[in-house]
């Protein structure tokens, strides 16, 4: 076996080689051939006048037009100023909503209430950008509306990316890429590998992002989707100094700038980003001055136009900069700057990653407390439910994901010449990295199915001694009534020796304990505000409380409570164990199947389907026996 695992690893680390040995050969000259490929697009723009129309020719057009026309038009003129002014981007768009509204043109009412939502996630307004896509989500299918379905989901790919909640933003971009497949629809693709390399990027696998953004960019020169060449060339740029060629980054800017003369200039919103990573590769280059320069200029655009999630990472840059520069006191001013950005616009990855910097600078300026204090807020937020991904199921996505390219690499190799003696050789890796990952399978379900069964048991073990404890301490309680009664008048007496906060912690903790007993847990809304609410004090101190008294944040105190009671009810109720998993799931407070699982795998180690199917099967042998 340990031969085998051997064999195994030394495949996988091979396989591994060749796909980035070829990769590192093959994408500069994708670059090369793409560029070639937007050089000829504006060459020959006179031949597709209709995507190289200035807000002026659209205004003119508006005029004459009227109903579904004047609509689209009036969405063009949104397209053409999205990155310019968001302001006359959002008339134009609010002109066309209310004009589409008034004549029932769904498909132009349902374009402008996305616009709506992209407007609001530039300005880092993500929580209302969120609430206008679901709404939108509601109504738009991919076989009626297939674009803005598109569209809408890529948005919610990258306000999870901006949130950090990276496996929801991968789930969404693999969701769409396998729809667009399955559909054979370009434009489905070019949004999809846009959302791919958004969240690649952002986790920085650089080489995973590159690859994607270069997909996208095949289908916007292919649908001439103008808008999205300066972003295009821009991440390009910024992924390929990532991976150390500053060279070609530098090479891929003067492209930018060349492309900058032909066509309309690409407005402030892709500028700032462009002058953000022109400073970041200038950086890396000890260029401090042009570095200094572009910082300054992307700041300035940034600020300007209300750019809110730009900002942190201008101020990260910038904090960077100074440290290069031994500047340790402004770095320290800009790294905070950039943690109160974030947390305007709830970025707690980058609430995390810069607390822990900060927490590091200061133990190296011998300023103790303040570097606890930002020790304590990383180690909070790294620790809590919010930023905890699920490794699990991202694991599983991505190898499903792997499989499939891999299937598909295969299917094409199979058919090209045999004579080709470099493909074949990889076709043949392919084979045996497929039947190695299915020994793995094989392999891990025996494994793991041996160890769910141990965890039930011992689930079951410790469900019962709960109980037991449970009797003991209403018992208790009963009891600690009693005497409470006959001491009641000495401890009047005695003057109180704990300070206002313990006594404010105390009075917290005896409501909170209270509401356990009334199950207020199972409510699906049930949040740290609600909570707070009930018990007439503020969220913070609430917070606090939990955390230093049942040693957890909330989210896991309010998963904790919902798993207790449910392994409890499900020893008790046959009926109840017997229930659909949905039915569960909501009867404990969880509307969201997914969420309940991963709640419950988390804290038992299995999934609750396993351990409710033993359960049943155990009694059904009680009741045989």
């Amino acid at each position: 076996m340990r031969n085998n695992f051997k064999i195994s690893i030394f495949l996988l680390i091979l396989f591994s080689y060749s796909i980035t040995t070829y990769s590192q050969k093959t994408y500069k000259d994708s670059i090369k051939t793409y560029f070639k490929q937007i050089e000829d697009l504006i060459n020959y723009k006179d031949n597709y006048k209709e995507d190289f129309l200035s807000t002026e020719t659209l205004l003119a057009q508006k005029e004459l037009l009227s109903g579904t026309e004047k609509i689209n038009t009036l969405l063009k003129l949104y397209t053409v100023n999205v990155y310019k002014s968001i302001q006359n981007a959002r008339k134009y768009n609010q002109e066309a909503l209310q004009l589409a509204i008034n004549i029932g043109y769904k498909k132009g009412e349902l374009s402008a209430k996305y616009n709506q939502a992209y407007l609001l996630f530039i300005e880092g307004d993500f929580d209302t950008s969120m609430t206008v896509t679901e709404e939108v989500s509601k109504i738009v299918k991919q076989s009626t509306y297939p674009e803005t379905y598109s569209d809408i989901n890529t948005l919610k790919s990258y306000i999870y990316t901006e949130r950090g909640e990276y496996d929801l933003a991968l789930e969404k971009g693999l969701e769409l890429l396998d729809i667009a497949e399955k559909s054979n629809d370009e434009y489905a693709l070019m949004r999809a590998y846009a959302s791919l390399s958004h969240y690649y990027l952002r986790i920085e696998n650089y080489s995973k992002a590159l690859s994607y953004c270069l997909k996208g960019l095949h289908y916007v020169i292919k649908l001439r989707k103008i808008r999205y060449i300066y972003p295009k060339i821009d991440e390009i740029a910024r992924m390929t100094a990532k991976l150390n060629d500053t060279e070609r980054a530098l090479e891929t800017y003067a492209f930018y700038l060349e492309i900058e003369k032909k066509i309309s200039p690409p407005g402030s919103y892709i500028q700032s980003v462009v002058y953000m990573n022109m400073a970041d590769i200038y950086i890396s280059n000890n260029a401090y001055d042009n570095a200094q320069n572009y910082l300054s200029k992307a700041l300035v655009l940034n600020y300007e136009n209300n750019y809110k999630f730009r900002v942190p990472r201008a101020l990260i840059l910038q904090a960077e900069l100074f440290l290069k520069t031994k500047d340790t006191v402004n770095s320290i001013i800009n790294y905070e700057k950039s943690i109160e950005a974030a947390e305007s616009i709830n970025a707690f990855d980058v609430v995390k990653s810069n607390s822990a910097i900060l927490a590091n600078l200061y133990k190296k300026t011998n300023q103790l407390s303040k570097a606890y204090e930002y020790k304590t807020i990383h180690n909070s937020i790294r620790d809590s439910l919010f930023n905890n991904e699920m490794e699990q199921k991202i694991i599983i996505l991505e190898t499903r994901r792997k499989i499939k390219e891999v299937t598909q690499k295969k299917k094409i190799l199979e058919l090209e010449n045999e004579a080709q003696k470099a493909k074949s050789n990889f076709i043949l890796l392919l084979l045996i990295f497929i039947l190695i990952i299915v020994a793995f399978i094989v392999f891990s379900y025996l494994k793991v199915k041996s160890k769910n069964r141990l965890l039930y048991l011992r689930t079951i073990e410790l469900t019962k001694v709960q109980l037991e404890m449970e009797e003991k301490l209403n018992e208790l309680e009963n009891a600690k009534a009693i005497l409470k009664e006959d001491t009641n008048n000495d401890t009047s007496l005695k003057s109180s020796k704990t300070t206002i906060d313990n006594d404010v912690k105390n009075i917290i903790l005896n409501k909170l304990e209270k509401l356990e007993k009334e199950l207020f847990f199972i409510d699906p809304n049930c949040s740290l505000r609600q909570v707070a609410q009930l018990l007439k004090t503020n969220p913070k101190y609430l917070s606090q409380v939990i955390n230093q008294e049942k040693k957890s944040n909330f989210n896991n105190y309010i998963n904790e409570l919902r798993i207790n009671y449910l392994l409890s009810r499900l020893l008790k109720d046959e009926d109840f164990r017997n229930s659909k998993l949905s039915y569960v799931a909501a009867s404990i407070g969880y509307n969201n199947l997914n969420t309940f699982n991963a709640a419950f795998k988390k804290r038992q180690g299995i999934l609750p389907s396993y351990f409710i199917n033993e359960l049943i099967q155990e009694s059904k042998q009680k009741i045989i026996s």
